[in-house]
């Protein structure tokens, strides 16, 4: 991936089931100034900004939008950019409106979560 022009890079895939590798590269708006603007729900937001986080990343910005929607996404950015918050926060927001016992399944590498 190369870093001349942003952090992160998402790729979005359709989750409708298709055997497609079709991908579309998204941005958001760097304008986008809160957890709240990109569909965070207020629960969610109210957490965010009691740990200090009160606004999104690039990658929690360009990420989060798609995962809301149920679209699968493969997002690329440096360590500390904020990456696992751009997939927990739609796991908990899911979880929070559809309980469920099995619901996510996450994969990383060792060293990054070791």
């Amino acid at each position: 991936m190369s870093s001349s022009s942003s952090e992160s890079d998402i790729k979005n895939k359709h989750n409708d089931g298709a055997s497609s590798s079709e991908s579309e590269t998204v941005t958001a708006p760097a304008s986008t100034a809160s957890f709240r603007d990109i569909g965070v729900m207020e629960q969610l937001c109210e957490a965010c900004e009691k740990l200090g986080f009160t606004a999104p990343t690039e990658i929690q910005r360009e990420s989060i939008p798609w995962a809301l929607q149920g679209r699968d996404i493969i997002g690329l950015a440096q360590t500390g950019s904020g990456k696992t918050a751009a997939f927990a926060l739609p796991i908990l927001q899911e979880l929070w409106k559809n309980p469920s016992p099995l619901f996510a399944c996450v994969m990383a590498p060792t060293r990054e979560l070791a």
